[in-house]
Protein backbone atom coordinates (compact mmCIF):
# COMPACT_ATOMS: atom_id res chain seq x y z
CA UNK A 1 0.00 0.00 0.00
CA UNK A 2 1.75 3.50 -0.80
CA UNK A 3 2.60 5.51 2.22
CA UNK A 4 0.30 8.64 2.31
CA UNK A 5 2.85 10.42 1.79
CA UNK A 6 2.31 9.65 -1.89
CA UNK A 7 -0.87 10.04 -2.42
CA UNK A 8 -1.36 13.72 0.09
CA UNK A 9 -1.47 15.73 -2.93
CA UNK A 10 -1.12 16.00 -6.63
CA UNK A 11 -2.51 12.11 -6.95
CA UNK A 12 -5.41 12.69 -4.36
CA UNK A 13 -6.31 16.09 -5.54
CA UNK A 14 -6.10 14.61 -9.39
CA UNK A 15 -8.06 12.08 -8.42
CA UNK A 16 -10.86 12.84 -6.60
CA UNK A 17 -11.40 16.43 -9.27
CA UNK A 18 -11.50 13.21 -11.91
CA UNK A 19 -14.07 11.38 -9.79
CA UNK A 20 -16.19 14.74 -9.39
CA UNK A 21 -17.29 15.27 -12.89
CA UNK A 22 -18.00 11.82 -13.09
CA UNK A 23 -22.00 10.18 -13.06
CA UNK A 24 -20.63 8.73 -8.91
CA UNK A 25 -20.53 12.17 -7.82
CA UNK A 26 -23.96 13.78 -6.31
CA UNK A 27 -23.40 17.51 -6.35
CA UNK A 28 -25.51 18.15 -3.14
CA UNK A 29 -24.16 15.90 -1.30
CA UNK A 30 -20.30 16.03 -2.04
CA UNK A 31 -20.55 11.62 -2.13
CA UNK A 32 -17.66 10.39 -4.25
CA UNK A 33 -17.94 6.55 -5.18
CA UNK A 34 -14.31 5.24 -4.37
CA UNK A 35 -12.00 1.81 -4.39
CA UNK A 36 -11.58 -0.20 -1.62
CA UNK A 37 -7.02 0.17 -1.90
CA UNK A 38 -7.77 3.74 -2.14
CA UNK A 39 -10.43 4.32 0.70
CA UNK A 40 -7.87 2.67 3.17
CA UNK A 41 -5.06 4.93 2.00
CA UNK A 42 -7.75 7.62 2.71
CA UNK A 43 -8.82 6.07 6.10
CA UNK A 44 -4.73 5.64 7.37
CA UNK A 45 -4.67 9.66 6.75
CA UNK A 46 -7.63 10.42 8.66
CA UNK A 47 -6.78 8.45 11.76
CA UNK A 48 -2.64 8.16 11.96
CA UNK A 49 -0.10 10.24 12.62
CA UNK A 50 1.93 11.33 8.80
CA UNK A 51 4.71 10.52 8.29
CA UNK A 52 7.54 12.96 8.75
CA UNK A 53 8.74 14.55 5.34
CA UNK A 54 9.62 18.27 4.29
CA UNK A 55 6.66 19.37 5.25
CA UNK A 56 7.20 18.37 9.42
CA UNK A 57 9.00 21.22 10.71
CA UNK A 58 7.34 23.82 8.77
CA UNK A 59 6.42 27.03 11.00
CA UNK A 60 3.90 30.10 10.91
CA UNK A 61 4.61 32.89 8.60
CA UNK A 62 5.59 35.94 10.68
CA UNK A 63 2.28 37.54 12.39
CA UNK A 64 0.19 34.42 11.69
CA UNK A 65 -0.70 31.59 13.95
CA UNK A 66 -2.22 29.77 11.59
CA UNK A 67 -0.97 28.56 8.28
CA UNK A 68 -3.82 26.31 5.94
CA UNK A 69 -2.11 25.08 2.96
CA UNK A 70 -4.06 22.58 0.15
CA UNK A 71 -6.15 21.11 3.26
CA UNK A 72 -8.98 18.52 2.36
CA UNK A 73 -11.21 16.50 3.87
CA UNK A 74 -12.83 13.20 2.78
CA UNK A 75 -15.14 11.04 5.24
CA UNK A 76 -15.18 7.63 4.62
CA UNK A 77 -18.79 5.66 4.99
CA UNK A 78 -19.21 2.10 3.70
CA UNK A 79 -18.42 2.69 0.49
CA UNK A 80 -18.95 6.24 -0.07
CA UNK A 81 -16.18 8.99 0.70
CA UNK A 82 -17.70 12.52 1.38
CA UNK A 83 -16.27 15.70 0.47
CA UNK A 84 -16.16 17.85 3.35
CA UNK A 85 -13.24 20.35 2.57
CA UNK A 86 -11.63 20.94 -0.65
CA UNK A 87 -8.43 22.41 -1.41
CA UNK A 88 -8.73 25.15 1.18
CA UNK A 89 -5.52 27.64 1.52
CA UNK A 90 -5.77 30.70 4.24
CA UNK A 91 -4.15 32.29 6.75
CA UNK A 92 -5.26 33.72 10.77
CA UNK A 93 -3.00 36.55 12.30
CA UNK A 94 -2.37 36.60 15.99
CA UNK A 95 -5.34 38.92 17.44
CA UNK A 96 -7.80 38.32 14.77
CA UNK A 97 -11.51 37.12 15.61
CA UNK A 98 -12.75 35.43 12.75
CA UNK A 99 -16.08 34.17 12.00
CA UNK A 100 -16.40 30.50 10.33
CA UNK A 101 -19.85 31.46 8.32
CA UNK A 102 -22.55 29.22 6.56
CA UNK A 103 -25.01 26.98 6.75
CA UNK A 104 -25.39 23.42 8.06
CA UNK A 105 -23.56 21.07 5.80
CA UNK A 106 -21.27 23.44 4.71
CA UNK A 107 -17.61 22.20 6.28
CA UNK A 108 -17.30 24.92 8.68
CA UNK A 109 -17.51 23.16 11.72
CA UNK A 110 -15.14 20.31 10.48
CA UNK A 111 -12.52 23.62 9.64
CA UNK A 112 -12.98 24.20 13.61
CA UNK A 113 -12.19 20.65 14.42
CA UNK A 114 -8.76 20.27 12.22
CA UNK A 115 -7.62 23.35 12.98
CA UNK A 116 -8.16 22.44 16.76
CA UNK A 117 -6.32 19.52 16.59
CA UNK A 118 -9.77 17.51 17.14
CA UNK A 119 -9.61 15.68 13.67
CA UNK A 120 -6.98 15.15 11.25
CA UNK A 121 -7.13 16.54 7.65
CA UNK A 122 -6.44 13.99 4.80
CA UNK A 123 -4.11 16.32 3.26
CA UNK A 124 -2.36 19.51 2.92
CA UNK A 125 -0.27 21.68 6.04
CA UNK A 126 -2.10 22.78 8.82
CA UNK A 127 0.20 25.12 10.90
CA UNK A 128 -1.42 26.52 14.24
CA UNK A 129 0.91 27.76 16.59
CA UNK A 130 4.16 26.51 14.44
CA UNK A 131 3.13 22.93 14.34
CA UNK A 132 2.20 21.01 11.81
CA UNK A 133 -0.49 19.07 12.92
CA UNK A 134 -0.99 16.11 11.12
CA UNK A 135 2.25 15.47 12.08
CA UNK A 136 1.23 14.68 15.95
CA UNK A 137 0.79 11.83 17.65
CA UNK A 138 -2.62 11.52 19.08
CA UNK A 139 -1.09 11.61 22.83
CA UNK A 140 0.63 14.63 21.56
CA UNK A 141 -2.27 16.26 19.88
CA UNK A 142 -3.79 16.19 23.23
CA UNK A 143 -1.35 17.76 25.11
CA UNK A 144 -1.26 20.62 22.43
CA UNK A 145 -4.71 21.15 22.84
CA UNK A 146 -4.05 21.49 26.27
CA UNK A 147 -1.22 23.96 26.16
CA UNK A 148 -2.59 26.13 23.61
CA UNK A 149 -5.90 26.11 23.23
CA UNK A 150 -9.23 26.62 24.93
CA UNK A 151 -12.63 25.92 23.70
CA UNK A 152 -16.12 27.28 24.31
CA UNK A 153 -18.97 25.34 23.11
CA UNK A 154 -22.60 25.85 23.05
CA UNK A 155 -23.98 23.41 25.66
CA UNK A 156 -21.78 25.32 28.38
CA UNK A 157 -20.43 21.54 29.97
CA UNK A 158 -20.07 23.57 33.39
CA UNK A 159 -20.03 21.09 36.29
CA UNK A 160 -23.20 21.47 38.05
CA UNK A 161 -21.60 20.39 41.56
CA UNK A 162 -19.43 23.11 41.43
CA UNK A 163 -19.54 27.36 42.01
CA UNK A 164 -19.17 30.08 39.13
CA UNK A 165 -15.60 30.45 40.73
CA UNK A 166 -14.69 26.97 41.33
CA UNK A 167 -16.12 26.34 37.14
CA UNK A 168 -13.93 28.91 35.79
CA UNK A 169 -10.69 27.80 38.34
CA UNK A 170 -10.91 24.72 36.45
CA UNK A 171 -9.45 26.01 33.64
CA UNK A 172 -6.59 27.56 35.65
CA UNK A 173 -5.93 24.14 36.65
CA UNK A 174 -5.24 23.29 32.70
CA UNK A 175 -2.30 26.42 32.68
CA UNK A 176 0.70 24.40 33.64
CA UNK A 177 2.73 27.81 33.06
CA UNK A 178 2.65 30.04 36.62
CA UNK A 179 3.21 32.75 34.79
CA UNK A 180 0.03 33.20 32.61
CA UNK A 181 -2.46 32.30 35.10
CA UNK A 182 -4.81 34.54 36.05
CA UNK A 183 -6.79 36.41 39.20
CA UNK A 184 -10.11 34.51 38.47
CA UNK A 185 -11.67 37.04 41.30
CA UNK A 186 -10.42 39.98 39.58
CA UNK A 187 -11.88 38.44 35.98
CA UNK A 188 -15.24 38.28 37.55
CA UNK A 189 -14.82 41.86 38.36
CA UNK A 190 -13.62 42.80 35.42
CA UNK A 191 -16.39 41.22 33.17
CA UNK A 192 -19.69 42.38 35.54
CA UNK A 193 -20.05 38.57 37.02
CA UNK A 194 -19.45 38.81 40.49
CA UNK A 195 -22.94 38.20 41.25
CA UNK A 196 -22.38 34.48 40.04
CA UNK A 197 -19.50 33.54 41.57
CA UNK A 198 -20.84 31.76 44.25
CA UNK A 199 -24.15 29.93 42.10
CA UNK A 200 -24.12 26.68 41.36
CA UNK A 201 -24.82 26.60 37.43
CA UNK A 202 -28.78 25.56 38.73
CA UNK A 203 -29.19 28.63 39.68
CA UNK A 204 -27.79 30.88 36.49
CA UNK A 205 -29.45 31.59 33.51
CA UNK A 206 -28.17 30.14 30.18
CA UNK A 207 -26.60 33.45 29.16
CA UNK A 208 -24.59 33.42 33.11
CA UNK A 209 -23.57 30.16 32.31
CA UNK A 210 -22.52 30.74 29.13
CA UNK A 211 -20.00 33.52 30.21
CA UNK A 212 -19.16 31.32 33.10
CA UNK A 213 -17.92 28.85 29.92
CA UNK A 214 -15.99 32.07 28.88
CA UNK A 215 -14.28 33.26 31.85
CA UNK A 216 -13.11 29.36 32.19
CA UNK A 217 -11.93 29.41 28.50
CA UNK A 218 -10.36 33.00 29.24
CA UNK A 219 -8.82 31.49 32.81
CA UNK A 220 -6.42 28.83 30.53
CA UNK A 221 -4.39 32.05 28.45
CA UNK A 222 -4.21 29.97 25.98
CA UNK A 223 -3.51 31.77 22.57
CA UNK A 224 -6.64 30.78 20.56
CA UNK A 225 -10.26 30.37 21.99
CA UNK A 226 -11.87 27.86 19.54
CA UNK A 227 -16.25 28.66 19.95
CA UNK A 228 -18.50 26.18 18.54
CA UNK A 229 -22.08 28.28 18.04
CA UNK A 230 -21.49 29.94 21.43
CA UNK A 231 -24.87 31.54 20.74
CA UNK A 232 -27.27 28.43 19.46
CA UNK A 233 -29.11 28.09 22.71
CA UNK A 234 -29.42 31.63 23.91
CA UNK A 235 -31.75 34.41 22.91
CA UNK A 236 -31.20 37.43 21.16
CA UNK A 237 -30.36 39.26 23.99
CA UNK A 238 -28.55 37.09 25.70
CA UNK A 239 -26.46 36.31 23.01
CA UNK A 240 -25.53 39.94 22.07
CA UNK A 241 -24.61 40.32 25.55
CA UNK A 242 -22.20 37.17 24.61
CA UNK A 243 -20.94 38.36 21.45
CA UNK A 244 -20.09 41.38 23.18
CA UNK A 245 -17.81 39.88 25.89
CA UNK A 246 -16.07 37.99 23.39
CA UNK A 247 -15.39 40.97 21.32
CA UNK A 248 -14.21 42.85 24.56
CA UNK A 249 -12.09 39.57 25.26
CA UNK A 250 -10.64 40.10 21.22
CA UNK A 251 -10.15 43.91 21.34
CA UNK A 252 -8.78 44.56 25.07
CA UNK A 253 -6.66 41.30 25.96
CA UNK A 254 -5.82 40.26 22.11
CA UNK A 255 -7.00 37.16 22.12
CA UNK A 256 -7.24 35.57 18.49
CA UNK A 257 -11.08 33.84 18.39
CA UNK A 258 -12.11 31.52 16.41
CA UNK A 259 -15.78 31.14 16.22
CA UNK A 260 -18.33 29.36 14.09
CA UNK A 261 -21.78 30.60 13.18
CA UNK A 262 -24.51 30.23 10.99
CA UNK A 263 -26.05 33.36 11.84
CA UNK A 264 -25.45 36.81 9.72
CA UNK A 265 -26.30 38.93 12.48
CA UNK A 266 -22.69 38.32 14.31
CA UNK A 267 -20.60 38.61 11.49
CA UNK A 268 -20.39 42.22 12.66
CA UNK A 269 -18.68 41.14 15.94
CA UNK A 270 -15.56 39.64 14.13
CA UNK A 271 -12.76 40.90 12.69
CA UNK A 272 -12.88 38.95 9.88
CA UNK A 273 -15.19 36.60 8.40
CA UNK A 274 -14.66 33.21 6.24
CA UNK A 275 -17.89 32.06 4.20
CA UNK A 276 -18.00 28.28 3.04
CA UNK A 277 -20.35 26.89 1.21
CA UNK A 278 -19.99 23.11 -0.67
CA UNK A 279 -16.83 22.42 1.01
CA UNK A 280 -14.56 25.66 -0.06
CA UNK A 281 -14.54 29.16 1.11
CA UNK A 282 -16.57 31.67 -0.72
CA UNK A 283 -16.30 34.45 0.70
CA UNK A 284 -13.33 35.82 3.09
CA UNK A 285 -13.32 39.57 4.38
CA UNK A 286 -12.32 41.98 6.85
CA UNK A 287 -15.06 43.72 9.04
CA UNK A 288 -13.89 47.46 9.54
Amino acid sequence: MKDIKDIKDKFLKNFLKEKSTSDNLHSDSQIIKIDYKLKRQLNKANNTKRKSDEHANKINEVGNIIDIKNLNKYYISGGNTTRVLTDLTLSIKTGDFVILYGKSGSGKTTLLNLMSGLDRPTSGDLIVSNQNLPYLSNMQLTTFRRNKLAFIFQSYNLLNNLSGFDNVETGLYLQKDKSKQQDIKKMFEDFDLIDVIDKYPSQMSGGQQQRISILRALAKNSEIIFADEPTGALDKKTGTIVMELLRKINMELGKTIIMVSHDPELIKYSTRVIKLSNSKIVQDETNK
